[in-house]
């Protein structure tokens, strides 16, 4: 049939007017979605975006979990709100399965499948071409998903739309995408770390645009009446606010920038996995469980303000301030999945119990048990309990020391992190709880370790530090040395002098192990106490010749230093000993020999700083004005001198010399400062200061020759010990 020209351009026109009818922004001049040359931050589309999140309104939250049971594979569904098993099917998914609407989503080697939530039954297959699952969402019969390979500017992905079980469209990205979800009319895709595109439902067409220039968005999330975007970083809420390109505005929500155990994310961070968590994955064991909520027009914050830590068979309930504990739960076995709701945290385990844990109280409100081995479950935010009373700090305690006291090797981290919160409690009970982890060798070595290294920054519970240090080893009482170094490392922090003769004994005690000699030698130093140089002059001299081991030579090599601090001069001759005796250890001797040049040298200056003294006392006596010669009769001394000042004491030198040999601390010499006028004894001045007492009365006792001085002399005298 022939076409007149003008009837053709008619023609032309109106299958022209299809085909823009049927790409809408192509013939209008917009870019296809996810185009470069799409607007950003548009005023007038970021408000269509958000009258759309508005008119979805609020949308009730699920209450069926689903998971996927070891060998032979099943996927099956499990409604919390009735507490029963609603279908079983089996599958060979390479993916975890993904909560999205009203569907659940799986990858398998060839294709994406979706079956119904509540029935089981298949929804749709569209093959994935070998492309990875990245993400899932969906609202009622809407499914969305994105699929991608290949990382950095190599990546390319695509964005598929299903409603029901048919395709509705799919839109290429050259880029990398996040997780996607559904709110009302629109899809919400994050992609390329920095944009979020709304997409309308019906024609795949690109609505509006954001870009944030201060953060990353990898996930969309709907909860309720809100959408949230944002990455492992932080979340914010979609507002009007988002459309000045602004991510981290008054309203931003992020965690202490502290690693829990395993590491967990806010969000996971889709942009560095090359492949779908696959449904036997360990990390399904480990997670942090969070549920947003609204503070006020600005501000957000999470469901009973807690954030769940998951770690294998532990649940922390913390803080999302400051990480501080709330409760801790040990369950019997590994989780496979959980999810925060309003007044707790329901879970799924491996053998495919499912049971509620109270956000107060931490206790298992319900619990039902399983039918089988489980390797993941994806659960729902409905459907779950009471949230019951916080524990009492008692209650708290205990439970914080059977975490760390487990004996799982592969819980060690969540128990590292008991054994830290417990070390918070303000209570004298934790530090006997510290003390009993410190002193079980049974544990893991690295929580002793956090349990004995937590003692020195406690500031109560004193008493039961000495009660552990009264205990010694026994056989016949069947008792064991406690953690002698760790208890006297916490005495030496707190300045707890009584724990000195505890120590002491210790010291002694062949039983006290050799790696706790060296801390407790540093700890007496520090308390400062001078009884205790005489017991370590001892134990110098009984072991520098028989070094066991290297733990007791290290103990050996602090003491010498330690003399010098509390004796002085006294410990000159121990160090001889020690530093000459051709049998000792080296390392010991050279230690001796450093220690005993500084206690010569610090003798030397002194007798320099007498003899100085000395001259100056006879430089000012002979400065003194003539005096007509002596009567020869008279054969007084011009002034006093040491010789003169022995004579003088000799009828006491007996008790002087007890004076020494009493004293509280070993003293082998004192120095005595004496002002005689006329024969009298004006002043006596004796160091050190505790033989005060029994040097001057003896001293002052005796009559003192007359010289031919007339003023008042000073003489520095040096009492040894014969």
């Amino acid at each position: 049939m022939r076409v007149s020209p003008k009837l053709g351009a008619r023609f032309g026109c109106a299958c022209a007017a299809l085909v823009c009818l049927a790409t809408l922004s192509a013939c209008a001049g917009t870019p296809p979605a996810f185009s470069t040359r799409y607007p950003d931050n548009r005023e007038a589309d970021i408000e269509v975006l958000l009258q759309r999140i508005e008119a979805a309104g609020s949308r009730e939250p699920g209450t069926v979990a689903v998971g996927v049971t070891a060998a032979p594979m099943q996927l099956f569904g499990f409604d919390l709100a009735t507490k029963s098993e609603l279908w079983r099917r089996p599958v060979a998914a390479v993916s975890e399965p993904m909560l999205a609407g009203d569907t659940v989503v799986i990858a398998t080697d060839s294709a994406v499948e979706g079956y119904d939530l509540r029935s089981g039954n298949p929804r749709f297959s569209v093959s994935h071409g070998g492309r990875a699952l990245r993400g899932a969402g969906g609202d009622g019969q809407l499914t969305v998903f994105a699929l991608g390979e290949g990382m950095g500017t190599f990546a390319r992905s695509e964005v598929i739309l299903v409603r029901g079980g048919s395709t509705a469209w799919r839109r290429d990205v050259e880029s990398q995408v996040g997780v996607p979800t559904v709110v009302g009319s629109q899809v919400l895709v994050p992609w390329s770390n920095q944009y979020l595109s709304a997409i309308d439902a019906v024609t795949g067409n690109e609505l509006a645009r954001v870009r944030v220039r201060d953060g990353v968005i990898s996930h969309a999330l709907r909860d309720r009446g809100n959408v949230y975007v944002g990455s492992q970083h932080g979340v914010t809420r979609v507002t009007a606010s988002i459309g000045s390109g602004t991510l981290k505005g008054a309203g931003y929500l992020t965690l202490p920038a502290e690693d829990l155990p395993g590491r967990p994310l806010l969000l996971f961070d889709v942009y560095t996995q090359s492949t779908a968590q696959r449904p036997d994955s360990a990390r399904h064991s480990i997670g942090l469980e969070w549920q947003p909520t609204t503070v006020d027009a600005i501000r957000i914050g999470m469901q009973d303000d807690n954030v769940y830590l998951r770690f294998y068979r532990m649940v922390f309930a913390l803080s999302p301030k400051d990480y501080s504990v709330r409760w801790v739960h040990m369950h019997d076995h590994d989780l496979v999945g959980a999810r925060a709701q309003p007044g707790g945290l329901v879970f799924g385990d491996q053998t495919g119990s499912i049971g509620f844990l109270g956000a107060q109280s931490g206790e298992l409100t319900w619990h039902q048990k399983g039918k089988g081995p489980t390797t993941v479950m994806k659960l729902p935010r409905g459907g779950g309990g009471g949230a019951g009373n916080a524990p009492s700090e008692t209650a708290l305690r205990s439970r914080l020391l059977a975490a760390a006291q487990d004996t799982d090797a592969r819980l060690v981290p969540g128990r590292l992190l008991a054994v830290k919160h417990l070390s918070r409690m303000p209570d004298a009970e934790a530090t006997a709880n510290l003390i009993a982890l410190c002193d079980d060798d049974r544990l893991a070595p690295p929580v002793n370790k956090a349990a004995c290294a937590a003692l020195r920054d406690r500031t109560i519970g004193e008493d039961h530090l000495l009660t552990a240090l009264e205990r010694h080893a026994g056989y016949l009482e069947g008792t064991s040395s406690p953690p002698v170094g760790a208890l006297a490392r916490a005495a030496a922090a707190q300045g707890e002098k009584r724990a000195v003769p505890l120590l002491l004994a210790h010291l002694k005690d062949p039983g006290t192990r050799s790696r706790d000699l060296a801390p407790m030698v540093q700890s007496l130093l520090l308390l400062g106490d001078r009884s205790v140089a005489e017991p370590l002059s001892d134990f110098l001299q009984l072991y520098h010749a028989d070094p066991i081991d290297e733990d007791l030579v290290k103990a050996l090599e602090l003491i010498p230093h330690a003399l010098v601090k509390l004796s002085g001069p006294v410990a000159i001759p121990v160090l001889e000993n020690v530093a000459y005796d051709e049998l000792g250890s080296f390392v010991v001797r050279q230690k001796a020999r450093i220690a005993l040049g500084m206690l010569q040298e610090q003798q030397r200056a002194a007798e320099a700083s007498e003899a100085k003294d000395q001259r100056q006392q006879e430089a000012d006596a002979a400065a003194e004005p003539r005096k007509p010669a002596p009567n020869p009769a008279d054969f007084r001394p011009t002034h006093l001198t040491t010789e003169l000042v022995n004579n003088a004491l000799l009828p006491v030198r007996d008790e002087l010399q007890g004076c020494l040999k009493k004293a509280p601390k070993p003293v082998y010499q004192s120095r005595v400062v004496l002002v005689v006028e006329d024969g009298q004894v004006l002043m006596v001045s004796v160091l050190p200061k505790e033989l005060q007492g029994c040097v001057e009365p003896l001293v002052r006792s005796q009559q003192f020759p007359r010289t031919r001085n007339i003023k008042k002399e000073r003489l520095t005298y040096t009492l040894k010990r014969l």
